[in-house]
């Protein structure tokens, strides 16, 4: 379980990534309990919420490698003051603009350990997600893309590292990797991943802004460090029902996959809604019931549909809960809608 969080401004080019994928930002984020305005706002959530967003997205689009294609579309100025010194980099260094990004990651996320290491003729950006177990891969491989495609911006498209490694098992192919760093590429290394580069080359004043829209104001404010948070009740509660509405009719998220999203143990979060009047099972059947009576006035839907849609294998299960709700069947209530429209 990883007490780590970031703002969601990480995520901003996944939207427009997945719409061109034709996969739907909104079921995305949801399944995450997030949402498009997190992003937007660049709200502070559980890093595991990123990783789950970010694996989901790779399933969805069945691209392994999705990590590296986010990280290089990724833009400066949708990352508050750690794009600022990318926009500013006339007259500075590599090095320099990379320990300025070092600087300022507290206000991004928290449990972070980046690092660059000086070792005679070679210098090391190193990446270490705190506490985060395998299911950071994706992360650090955005990551890492980001760097190298700035470090590209900044001394040219020719330039390449030396090489690239990764804390994870490689995830997809190889020769992928190695093309789109230019590099060799080795997976299973040192806990932490690693960028290696000529020192010579980062030690070279810049000639140039690395962004056109230098000087700008560049995303959302920073209100200083990115540390722990405890939600509200209230906000765990709209983060479950998200999760809830997202995984219905695949298959209803439960309590424990729910905490693991969210970055807390089953037993916080039950206590978290129970502090709030409304326990996982009553949460899970009162979205169920919400969501049943608005599909079936709508119409466009058949009993049997809707119940699909809530989960349930069983239409006689659906009509059990409905009469359970309402006091009766589900056709009786859409007859009893229609005649009042």
């Amino acid at each position: 379980m990883s007490r780590a969080v970031a703002r969601a401004a990480l995520l901003h080019m996944l939207p427009d990534y997945l719409a061109s994928a034709g996969v739907s930002p909104d079921s995305i984020f949801r399944q995450a309990g997030m949402s498009l305005d997190d992003v937007a706002s660049a709200a502070v959530v559980s890093r595991s919420q990123i990783h789950h967003a970010l694996a989901l997205s790779a399933r969805c689009v069945g691209i392994a490698e999705v990590g590296l294609l986010l990280g290089r579309s990724a833009d400066p100025a949708k990352l508050g003051p750690i794009g600022k010194v990318l926009a500013t980099a006339r007259g500075a260094t590599a090095e320099a603009c990379l320990q300025a990004q070092i600087d300022l990651m507290p206000t991004m996320q928290s449990h972070v350990s980046i690092a660059l290491l000086k070792r005679d003729t070679e210098m090391i950006w190193t990446h270490r997600l705190v506490g985060d177990d395998e299911t950071a891969w994706l992360l650090h491989e955005g990551a890492v893309a980001f760097n190298v495609g700035m470090l590209r911006n900044l001394m040219g498209a020719d330039w390449a590292p030396e090489h690239v490694s990764f804390p994870h098992a490689c995830k997809g192919l190889r020769r992928s990797y190695e093309d789109h760093f230019r590099a060799p590429v080795s997976f299973g290394d040192q806990g932490e991943a690693r960028i290696h580069m000529a020192r010579s080359t980062l030690s070279r004043p810049l000639q140039r802004a690395s962004h056109p829209d230098r000087g700008r104001d560049v995303g959302p404010a920073s209100t200083g460090p990115v540390t722990t948070i405890r939600r509200g009740a209230s906000d765990i509660e709209s983060a479950v029902e998200r999760m809830i509405d997202a995984t219905l009719a695949d298959r209803p998220v439960t309590l424990q996959m729910a905490a693991r999203i969210l970055g807390l143990s089953p037993r916080t979060l039950q206590r978290r809604l129970d502090d709030n009047g409304r326990p996982f099972e009553q949460l899970l059947d009162d979205r169920r019931r919400a969501l049943a009576m608005s599909w079936l006035k709508d119409g466009g839907t058949s009993v049997t549909g809707v119940a699909m849609r809530l989960g349930y294998s069983d239409v006689a299960h659906f009509n059990r809960a409905f009469r359970r709700w309402e006091g009766r069947s589900p056709m009786g209530f859409r007859r009893a809608s229609k005649a009042l429209a």
